[in-house]
């Protein structure tokens, strides 16, 4: 094909480097840069809540008006009142990770991605520090990293932050045990 002279001779795996490089770049949205980006999206999210049927197929092992009993507290609250909350249910907190990470595994966009992560793991880190259970597989060293990792974020709320923290410290004690 003559048209394909205007790549420069740049093959498709070269172009999408390329283009993946041009991804870095500061964004031109009106001087908005991604860490801002990251941080409106992730309040964004956070005022989301728990829709009926996620948090109904955690706690339908039993009676269905003892279940409805048990998460109408929850139902319509955002996620970052249940994630910061001491009494949300751990199988509301296991509702919210097993959410975030569906998005995070196939979001839209990698910002999108990066923020459900983090509700992902703020999620795990309610349950350690509100109810000192683990609602994942992850041994506690990989949590603790993770949890310090994500704490060094820029574009974190300052209570996520501490939920962090206060996460990445009960990690580090049961890995001293």
């Amino acid at each position: 094909m003559q048209d394909e002279s205007s790549t420069f001779g740049l093959n498709r795996k070269e172009l999408a480097k390329l283009w993946r490089m041009g991804e870095d770049a500061p964004s031109e949205r009106g001087g908005i840069d991604e860490e801002q980006m990251k941080a409106e999206l992730l309040q964004d999210q956070l005022a989301g809540s728990l829709p009926l049927e996620a948090g109904m197929r955690y706690l339908l092992p039993d009676i269905l008006t003892a279940v409805c009993k048990k998460l109408r507290p929850f139902i319509g609250c955002s996620f970052r009142a249940l994630l910061l909350d001491p009494e949300t249910d751990p199988l509301v907190l296991r509702a919210i990770k097993d959410l975030h990470k569906r998005q995070a595994e196939s979001g839209p966009s990698e910002l999108e991605q990066e923020v459900a992560t983090t509700i992902y793991y703020a999620a795990i880190a309610s349950a350690l520090v509100h109810h000192d259970i683990r609602i994942t597989k992850f041994s506690y060293k990989y949590l603790g990293e993770t949890f310090a990792e994500l704490r060094e974020s820029k574009w974190l709320l300052s209570e996520i932050e501490n939920l962090f923290d206060k996460a990445r410290r009960l990690c580090s004690k049961y890995i001293k045990r």
